[in-house]
């Protein structure tokens, strides 16, 4: 009875140490799992915000642009304009820009 007794003890010892062993096993492979996990979630999570950062910066190129297209056609405009004035009325700009000068800075 007591060498029955010994090897139920030691069976039982034996179990013990093969669940403490599948259980350390099954804590490893869930902390795996917990990384690899997390790890896919990081890169979705970067993915997103990295294509939210792209699209604000292509809706700000394209807002710039909208603001700018106006700007840049007057000035154009204004060019053309410029260039298609006659002979007399350049010379005639260019005196009052003379006489502007010398009466802002005297006799110097």
């Amino acid at each position: 009875m007591a060498k029955e007794a010994i090897e139920a003890v030691k069976a039982a010892e034996e179990r013990a140490k093969d669940i403490l062993q599948e259980a350390g096993q099954k804590a490893r492979d869930s902390k795996r799992e917990a990384e690899i996990s997390a790890e896919r979630s990081y890169r979705e999570i970067l993915q997103k915000a990295e294509k939210e950062a792209e699209d604000m910066k292509a809706s700000a190129v394209r807002e710039g642009e909208e603001i700018a297209k106006p700007i840049i056609e007057k000035g154009l405009q204004d060019a053309k304009d410029i260039a298609s004035l006659s002979d007399d009325k350049l010379k005639d700009a260019v005196n009052i820009i003379i006489e502007r000068i010398v009466k802002t800075n005297g006799d110097s």
